[in-house]
């Protein structure tokens, strides 16, 4: 019997306690939060399509009839490798015979930090309601600003990024404001407002092949979205974005250009890569200390041509799998093959009922790839509830173009300039 910590209560770190669970070992969850969060929805939070309670659950709940499991609500601060103790944020200390760390990634300015106060990223609930808010309000502004500048700024949306998060963001932003608000705003006209994608590579979502991209990007244009590439941001400042090319001038900057790992690691003091993700054996533990195991987006992890897996929700959740039936074997020193990872394509959704994805061999788009990418987020969803909410709640946003979750009811959580 061990006594197992796992940090963070994500897609990684939940797969190995749900398929853990039922051994004859103690564990102890330890996140900051007290839900898991379903994140690849998160982006549905910031536009007011979903409330948080749709994509998240409880973790207790979750556990609440093993009782092997504690869940403690804290932050690492430190690890003591040599004496195997865990330092919290609270004060309290935890012990540990192996650990598990699934702490997920944060945000990458590229060495420019102070970008971070003057844009919002998406990471968590805070950053998906920050986000809403600043939206809703920034039509509300721009409903009563006299002067035209600061009302076009309100009006202006500027989203960094090509990746899944920025596609999924515009795409979205631009169904709200041309479809959903659409008639409800007197001072200000529909054509008032722009939606920027600006991304410094040649190509949006550069991970799928050139004919899906293209695909994308003819569906965002078609949304409203203005796509911009091969445009680097210089400097971003209160209200202002600076490329290579243009200067934006709005109210409205979203974050997803870039990501690293999580602080915590850097208290491993172990090998990582540019990313700072830890360079993990291929039993996902560390160089120097075989009780301590990475995994999901902290974790560098090379498939079987040496290339870092990706750090997606699938990655994450066999890992965890993988690495439960590993830690948890009642022979230990019975041989378990090498991870591998099975991969089962990869998908984007776009807006307007189209999305693009790539199921092995075969690369599909358009209303086929959307039924497909909603039909599988329904099945991963934790909970029938949530489910049948989501699903409700996509009728009502996609097919009667009635958000139900544009309220309004937040002062500045961050400290950040105001609108």
């Amino acid at each position: 019997m061990s006594d197992i910590v796992i940090i963070g209560g994500g897609f990684g770190g939940l797969s190995f306690l749900k398929a853990a669970r039922k051994t004859k070992n103690n564990f102890t969850l330890i996140d900051q939060t007290n839900h898991h969060l379903f994140q690849p929805l998160l982006y549905q939070v910031a536009t007011a399509v979903l409330s948080p309670a749709d994509i998240t659950v409880p973790i207790r709940n979750l556990f609440k009839n093993n009782k092997n499991v504690n869940v403690v609500l804290d932050e690492v601060v430190n690890i003591n490798q040599q004496n195997k103790s865990l330092s919290l944020k609270s004060g309290n200390e935890v012990t540990y015979d192996k650990l598990l760390i699934s702490v997920g990634s944060s945000y990458s300015y590229f060495g420019n930090d102070h970008w971070g106060n003057y844009s919002h990223g998406l990471k968590n609930l805070n950053d998906a309601l920050d986000i809403r808010d600043n939206i809703l309000k920034a039509f509300e502004k721009a409903e009563n600003e006299k002067d035209t500048e600061s009302k076009l700024s309100y009006l202006n949306f500027v989203i960094i990024g090509g990746g899944p998060t920025g596609v999924e963001m515009a795409g979205s932003i631009a169904e709200l404001a041309y479809k959903n608000i659409k008639n409800e705003y007197r001072n200000f006209n529909i054509s008032d407002i722009n939606v920027y994608l600006v991304e410094a590579g040649s190509a949006i979502l550069s991970d799928y092949s050139i004919d899906l991209s293209t695909k994308a990007n003819i569906y965002l244009q078609k949304l409203g979205v203005t796509i911009k590439l091969n445009e680097k941001v210089l400097d971003i400042q209160d209200k202002k974005v600076t490329t290579d090319k243009e200067t934006y001038q709005t109210n409205n900057i979203i974050w997803a250009a870039g990501n690293k790992a999580n602080p915590l690691i850097e208290n491993l003091k172990t090998k990582v890569d540019n990313f700072g993700r830890v360079v993990v054996n291929e039993d996902f533990s560390i160089y120097e200390n075989d009780s301590i195991y990475v995994i999901g987006d902290a974790a560098n992890y090379k498939n079987n041509i040496g290339k870092p897996l990706p750090g997606i929700a699938p990655v994450a959740i066999q890992q965890g799998r993988y690495l439960a039936k590993k830690l948890t074997s009642i022979n230990p020193k019975k041989n378990i093959k090498k991870f591998k990872y099975k991969d089962k394509g990869m998908m984007a959704t776009i807006g307007g009922f189209k999305a693009i994805g790539v199921i092995g061999k075969l690369q599909i788009s358009g209303l086929l790839a959307w039924l497909f990418w909603s039909l599988i987020h329904l099945v991963y969803l934790i909970g029938y509830k949530s489910k049948v909410i989501v699903l409700i709640e996509w009728i009502f946003a996609y097919f009667l173009n009635k958000r139900g979750t544009r309220l309004i009811y937040r002062e500045n959580i961050k400290t950040r300039p105001s609108n």
